[in-house]
């Protein structure tokens, strides 16, 4: 079987897709173009509307006798699928859905059985790679479908995955993307922590870096003393990805986020106290149910505090079967508008941040290729860099940065 896979929402959707390509290879089966593929797997996210209507669009332009549904919207709105024809459809993916891929795929009665030459591919073609190292979580948030989708939290063994990244590494992997739902509430279920994963997955050899995954603030204030000396590592990026949602305390308790705003503020302290390059990455539901002018006006002064790198901005969609759901929803204008307010605060700061690095030498690793003659790498603090030339994917360099804009910096490889 030739197979294709189409990815869409989080990083750990991309970790499953990766996982379930890994296992279907080492199976016997080749991964292919869209056109070659004799199935057509799509891995879906149901975390917004506008997310769920671009996928169907795409699933029904795809549907037919090859199609494989799989991930979110069918183990979450199974219904929003029912009109699609498709070859199958099953929940979440990862290793343990590659058998059921092959089943449905062999109930086919129009394929023609062949046997197919192992390919070599694996996990060394990308140098970076996603590990998940939990599924679900324990949060309770008004809005959010996912624990519909993945259920609660299920930590992987701290050795499990250990072998994983070793594996992976020894592929070629440079970059570890670590993911979760939540990925600071890691071994709450298992007697253990986020903080001793790492001290163990620092100590796996080899040449790479670590990168950790987007943490619920309440989860991250109870292990930030372990987190922040962590960071210490030189085998892991200086980088947080911690949501926001609200600056007003009365919303976040309408959403179910169990924290204050404050309590944001003071988790970002502690990092960038020690390590005031740090990146820190947010996200913002902008006019969520009941969300006032003055509430409004309280998240845009967070943001400001903060000064973050990057924000997310979601506006606010109610999905199926949520508590917020019930709530009445306010115009799309209103959200808009705060969207786009937002989106002007943080590229400000965010470009007034990059400004700094102009005129500095970075140490960077090669990533990803860009456009034209370019190519991708991240700084220790994960900055992205557009890198002008062809240094080599995977390799560690010095860049001299010459320009920046709101989004990365730029320059040439020195030395």
């Amino acid at each position: 079987m030739k197979f294709y896979i189409e990815t869409y929402g989080c990083t750990s959707n991309q970790g499953n897709s990766q996982d379930l390509a890994r296992a279907l290879e080492e199976m016997g089966h080749i991964l292919a173009t869209l056109d070659e593929a004799d199935a057509v797997i799509v891995n879906t996210c149901a975390v917004t509307e506008k997310t769920e209507r671009k996928i169907l669009r795409r699933i029904g332009l795809l549907q037919g006798r090859r199609l494989i549904i799989g991930g979110c919207l069918p183990a979450a709105i199974p219904e929003s699928i029912s009109q699609i024809k498709c070859l199958g459809s099953l929940g979440l993916l990862g290793r343990s859905a590659a058998a059921r891929v092959e089943d449905i795929f062999n109930e086919r009665d129009d394929f023609q059985k062949r046997a197919l030459p192992m390919t070599g591919l694996g996990p060394g073609n990308d140098p970076c790679v996603v590990v998940n190292v939990a599924e679900g979580c324990n949060g309770s948030c008004t809005y959010c479908i996912v624990r519909t989708a993945r259920g609660g939290l299920k930590s992987r063994g701290v050795e499990e995955v250990a072998r994983e990244v070793q594996t992976l590494v020894a592929n070629g992997a440079v970059e570890v993307q670590l993911s979760a739902q939540d990925t600071a509430a890691y071994g709450r279920d298992i007697e253990t922590n986020l903080g001793r994963l790492l001290s163990r997955l620092v100590a796996v050899p080899g040449d790479f870096k670590l990168r950790i995954g987007m943490m619920n603030p309440k989860s991250a204030q109870a292990i930030s003393d372990e987190l922040v000396q962590a960071l210490e590592s030189e085998k892991i990026y200086r980088f947080l990805h911690i949501p926001v949602q609200s600056g007003s305390d009365r919303i976040l308790e309408s959403m179910g986020r169990r924290y204050k705003a404050m309590d944001i503020l003071a988790v970002v302290s502690s990092f960038r106290s020690m390590y005031p390059d740090i990146t820190i990455i947010t996200d913002v539901i902008a006019g969520f149910p009941g969300e006032t002018e003055s509430d409004f006006k309280e998240t845009m002064n967070i943001i400001d505090l903060m000064a973050p790198d990057k924000v997310n901005i979601t506006r606010f969609s109610a999905r199926p079967r949520t508590a917020a759901s019930k709530l009445y929803d306010m115009p799309d204008r209103i959200k808009k508008e705060r969207s786009r307010e937002l989106t002007r605060l943080w590229l400000k700061s965010a470009e007034e941040r990059n400004e700094r690095y102009v005129g500095e030498v970075l140490n960077a690793r090669v990533t990803e290729q860009g456009r034209g003659d370019t190519m991708k790498a991240r700084a220790d603090n994960y900055l992205g860099i557009v890198v002008r030339g062809r240094p080599k994917l995977g390799s560690s360099i010095r860049v001299l940065v010459e320009d920046c804009n709101a989004f990365y910096v730029s320059g040439r490889a020195i030395g």
